[in-house]
């Protein structure tokens, strides 16, 4: 696994980036295999304990008020958040609509211009195909 800083926040502020992430996963209602799995490798990086987890897993399918989450979240932790945010909603190799709503208004939130998130997401397609050709090496 690859270095991460998500784990450095204060166990608060961990259980609020996993509800945004929650949020994004199920926000066209389709949670897909692809995004699932995503989810569940950031929950392990939260080191939250598994009743936290299970709170996560559980709010998958119910509503969240996403302005006022927001603005219980520290700048820093939103910004993460979208990071993870982009890599688990093209996880499935699409982008609904509703989902880059989102994901502007979440980067909006974070003092991010939609160009920043636009290239945040250029940055997840060119990991992508990063991974794609390590596959290929492979010969799978």
């Amino acid at each position: 696994m690859l270095h991460d800083i998500v784990h450095e926040m204060d166990p608060a502020e961990r259980f609020r980036y996993g509800q945004l992430l929650a949020h994004l996963a199920s926000s066209d209602r389709d949670v897909t295999r692809d995004e699932m799995a995503f989810f569940e490798q950031r929950l392990g990086a939260t080191l939250l304990s598994p009743e936290r987890r299970q709170q996560l897993r559980e709010s998958l399918s119910v509503d969240l008020d996403l302005e006022s989450l927001l603005s219980s979240m520290q700048p820093r932790t939103i910004k993460l958040a979208l990071r993870d945010a982009c890599l688990m909603t093209l996880a499935d190799r699409k982008i609904d609509k509703e989902e880059k709503d989102i994901l502007m208004r979440v980067g909006q939130v974070a003092g991010l211009e939609s160009k920043q998130v636009d290239l945040l997401l250029d940055w997840v397609v060119e990991g992508y195909h990063w991974m794609q050709s390590g596959y290929e090496k492979l010969e799978m």
